[in-house]
């Protein structure tokens, strides 16, 4: 996404733009239907985090007056994306970016552009611009959420909101939109396993809600969703389609998203082999310092995450106040355990029962859609070293 400083300071050259003489050498149709232009432009995602899901903005053209704007909802870049994506603290605002400077960011990035154009009436069109300039001249900072306010949400609600005596009709849900928040999430980062992993360790039961259009937050679908959509006239009933003509590309898409090779299945699954074999060597080759070492690393680890998963759960603005599941194993059971019964008879039992709760998890796998095979190979990982310690 684009830095809203430098955002913010190209909007002298918008004002500049607004004031300037007509352009005579553009014939403005006789319905006046190409006075105005509007569009959604939708850019492909990258592996960063800030752009892994694409991004989508609205271009406003008045050829008459030599105006071609881009209104692009922005959270502040200086905030890193944990905060953002996780903790929903980050904040963002509507910005104005002169076309061929917005164009010209996602080139350096290597990124592509389509351009959709809508099917509105001038009122329409100018009633959207109006709503645009006014949100973006107010400054108003807004919380940024995925899940909620983002630029696809943010597009699609002043697109709403400028219709005349009409509204918009999605159609049927279709895949992926009929998918519950997780699941479309899975398929939006098949591409980014590091990505999935920190969003699902984290979304809780946020994983089962489901989406509504209006909320959606994939720019990868929506070009589709608005072919099947319809401008419904709310008093003859009277359907048209929302998009005209064929899209443009504006821009061709230079970097692609690549998978990364080194996932999180493969890390957490050579974790547990390697607990498999350091917990063979304690049995059968009597090893001791090794594995006190290891376990105290991993534990500690253990409780560390623990922490921060009571700490978004209290305090997320996006995953807050929602039960999660991974509390379960990363709660930090083993560290009470030894500070309260290490040198007590109890202390084995502690970790017997503790072991009971992890083979309890790990069966129910199959019947809680977060669940997933990396998390769940730190969980078996986990029920190695408790179940050593218990009948050692």
């Amino acid at each position: 996404m684009l830095r809203l400083l430098a955002v913010l300071a190209l909007l002298s050259t918008w004002v500049s733009g607004a004031h300037s003489s007509p352009n005579d050498s553009v014939k403005v149709l006789p319905d006046s239907s190409n006075f105005v232009t509007a569009s959604l432009l939708v850019a492909t995602p990258t592996n960063n985090a800030y752009s892994i899901f694409g991004h989508v903005a609205l271009r406003m053209e008045c050829p008459t007056h030599h105006l071609d704007n881009v209104f692009t909802f922005e959270h502040d870049g200086s905030v890193d994306p944990f905060h953002t994506g996780i903790l929903g603290k980050a904040k963002a605002v509507c910005a104005v970016v002169p076309f061929q400077e917005y164009l010209q960011h996602f080139k350096e990035e290597g990124r592509g552009i389509k351009q959709y154009e809508f099917d509105l009436t001038l009122e329409e069109e100018r009633s959207l611009w109006r709503l645009l300039d006014e949100d973006m001249l107010s400054g108003n900072k807004r919380q940024f959420s995925l899940l909620h306010d983002n630029c696809l949400s943010t597009s699609l609600f002043k697109l709403q909101v400028s219709l005349e005596g009409e509204y918009l009709d999605w159609g049927n849900v279709r895949y992926p939109m009929d998918l519950c928040y997780g699941d479309l999430t899975r398929v939006c980062m098949k591409d980014s396993p590091w990505m999935e992993f920190v969003v699902m360790t984290f979304c809780g039961t946020a994983y089962d809600r489901l989406p509504g259009q209006d909320f959606m937050f994939v720019p990868e679908f929506i070009p589709q969703m608005l072919k099947d959509a319809r401008f419904v006239n709310t008093e003859t009933g009277s359907k048209r389609a929302v998009l005209k003509g064929q899209p443009k590309q504006i821009a061709v898409a230079k970097v692609l998203p690549k998978p990364n090779k080194i996932t999180p299945t493969w890390v957490f699954g050579g974790l547990l082999l390697v607990t498999i074999l350091l917990t063979l060597g304690e049995w059968l080759w009597k090893w001791k310092k090794l594995p006190r070492a290891f376990d105290i690393v991993l534990f500690a680890l253990q409780t560390l995450m623990g922490l921060l998963l009571l700490y978004v759960v209290a305090f997320s603005e996006l995953f807050g106040g929602l039960w999660n599941w991974y509390l379960v194993v990363f709660l930090p059971i083993p560290f009470l355990i030894w500070l309260f019964f290490r040198k007590q008879k109890r202390y084995l039992r502690a970790w017997g029962l503790y072991s009971v709760l992890l083979i309890i998890f790990l069966l129910v796998t199959p019947f809680v859609g977060v669940l997933d095979m990396p998390h769940q190979f730190i969980t078996a990982t986990l029920l190695v070293r408790s179940m050593s310690k218990c009948l050692i």
